[in-house]
């Protein structure tokens, strides 16, 4: 009933709004719908920086479960059972988007850009190094699938796959967009991925259910986060368990969303691929009953007048100002193109594995945006990350900051010198950053607080 009302007051606001067809009222209905868009797009759609996202990351385990994965779990602690590595499993899920976690509703997103942008390698290596059990281990093996995956996506597939898509983006930055330069566009390609991989049939209903009940590793996470950065979870996060659950629930809802577009978008392919199917056997959904009775209660859900403005938003028509925001099929070139990002990906990350199990694993510090060495003047968000960063250790009197997270901070701003185009903000805030460090040069080295 409160969705009918909802949908309800949402037509009589657009039907008040238009009705008499008055053109001084135009450009209000104009600037209020922009309005609404954004909010709506603020409200109800996550930051996607990644190159896949949550189905995509899950998937990359599934393709080296049972042939690498697996067998490195039981070799790494023999005595475990076929019951004990099948809830690893959901483990594995939940390291492999966990570098997500702040990005989506009641996040932190500086959790999420510190991983993305800063010792994003030396988070990794320091999960497998403090993972005291199988359940632990396979979190950071998951935690691994999604550097492999970021750091091979976005340069290869999403940031040549947006100027294509959206040729005024290429007009003004050339044939590679970073999120940065069209954070909008990213996010509207990286979901037609998402369209692509459900239309050709990649998941399978059971998939979608494994992917929701997903787990997190949280004293290994609150342990690898305190030593790489610094910084607590708790200080980040209000209420860890609620983000979480917040997080699964939002997965719950876009899985269902990806298989609608798919069924509508892709039918013909579907069709090719799967005869006969029906709309029933290939769409997923979960009711908010059955998703309580599994997965519990703890989650924050959109309050009514979100949920009115997430309606309007689809009665709105996607022109003008709401071209942008409108879901765009990518074409046989960016599909072919994100097909094999996609299988780079895995096998950068079966690379990855064979490493670690040799003992040689050795992860760069990269910017997952664009997959190369983080470096100051590198990346715009990189460059923010580590102001942010110094920021809240000044705050804290640089207490307890440990030595290699010292040393990466110092080698990233070896050099002072400005920035080309650099903005008068960028210019205030790096001398504000240049005396908090001489204070952490002033300072001792410390254990990370505890």
């Amino acid at each position: 009933m409160e969705y009918a009302h909802s949908a309800e007051v949402a037509r009589v606001v657009v039907c008040r709004s238009c009705m008499n067809g008055k053109h001084r009222r135009l450009g209000e209905l104009i600037r209020n719908a922009v309005r609404l868009a954004i909010v709506v797009m603020m409200l109800g759609m996550p930051r996607w920086v990644d190159a896949y996202s949550v189905l995509s990351h899950e998937a990359n385990v599934d393709a080296l479960w049972d042939s690498v994965i697996k067998p490195l779990l039981h070799q790494k602690f023999p005595g475990a059972t076929a019951a004990d590595l099948d809830h690893a499993r959901a483990f594995t899920y939940g390291g492999s988007v966990i570098q997500d976690l702040g990005y989506y509703p009641f996040g932190n997103q500086l959790f999420s850009n510190l991983v993305h942008y800063v010792r994003s390698g030396d988070f990794v290596e320091t999960l497998f190094r403090d993972a005291r059990d199988l359940d632990e281990y396979a979190f950071a093996i998951g935690a691994l699938a999604h550097y492999a995956a970021d750091n091979l996506g976005h340069p290869i597939a999403v940031n040549r796959s947006v100027p294509i898509m959206y040729p005024k983006l290429r007009a003004k930055y050339g044939d590679e967009v970073t999120y940065a330069e069209g954070p909008k566009e990213h996010i509207l390609v990286e979901f037609s991925f998402d369209v692509v991989q459900v239309a050709a049939g990649t998941y399978a209903p059971d998939a979608y259910h494994r992917f929701i009940g997903f787990e997190v590793a949280k004293p290994l996470l609150e342990r690898a986060f305190r030593e790489t950065y610094g910084l607590e979870v708790k200080d980040l996060f209000l209420d860890e368990d609620l983000t979480i659950g917040t997080y699964r629930y939002a997965v719950s809802h876009a899985i269902p969303q990806m298989t609608q577009v798919a069924w509508h978008d892709k039918h013909d392919e579907i069709d090719r691929l799967r005869p006969g199917v029906q709309q029933n056997q290939f769409v997923f959904n979960l009711s908010r009953r059955e998703y309580e009775q599994e997965f519990g209660t703890r989650y924050m859900r959109p309050g009514v007048f979100a949920r009115v403005l997430a309606i309007v938003y689809r009665l709105v028509p996607k022109v003008g100002p709401f071209r942008v925001l409108s879901y765009k099929a990518p074409t046989p070139e960016i599909e072919k193109m994100f097909l094999e990002s996609f299988q780079q990906a895995r096998d950068r990350f079966h690379q990855s594995l064979d490493a670690l199990r040799a003992g040689r694993l050795n992860l760069t510090n990269t910017d997952f945006d664009t997959g190369k060495p983080a470096a100051r003047g590198e990346y715009p968000l990189a460059d923010e990350t580590y102001a942010e960063l110094v920021d809240k250790l000044a705050k804290c009197g640089f207490a307890g900051v440990p030595e290699p997270l010292r040393a990466n901070v110092t080698r990233f701003y070896a050099n002072f010198d400005p920035l080309p185009n650099e903005s008068k903000k960028e210019r205030k805030r790096d001398a504000r950053v240049k005396q908090e460090l001489a204070v952490l040069s002033a300072t001792s080295t410390t254990s990370p607080r505890r």
